[in-house]
């Protein structure tokens, strides 16, 4: 009399079972691509070859929206070393300018 009912609580549970089955996936499919995101992030910021100073200078320039002033290169110098050796002699520029206003500070 009831095996209707059965056999709709019995797909209500099948259901629920792929549903979390599916959920543990993505789960683990979030934590795999963090996981990927935060290597390819090393990778490119080691291949970089700044200092800790300089990264911290370079992400300030980012954050401050600085860096759109050097992305105005010629279209044919995209190469990532151009862009680094930019950015490299630009940080150099702003050490040397704090270095003058700190020796003026002394006096």
């Amino acid at each position: 009399m009831y095996e209707k009912l059965d056999k709709l609580r019995d797909e209500v549970r099948r259901c629920e079972k792929r549903a979390a089955d599916a959920q543990n996936r993505l789960r683990a499919a979030q934590e795999k691509l963090k996981e990927g995101e935060a290597s390819q992030i090393l990778s490119d910021v080691g291949a970089m070859k700044l200092t800790p100073e300089e990264l911290a200078q370079v992400l300030s320039l980012v954050k401050s929206g600085a860096l759109n002033s050097l992305q105005t290169e010629p279209q044919e110098k995209k190469d990532n070393s151009y862009f680094v050796s930019d950015i490299k002699e630009e940080i150099s520029e702003e050490s040397d300018e704090v270095k003058e206003d700190n020796e003026d500070d002394k006096y």
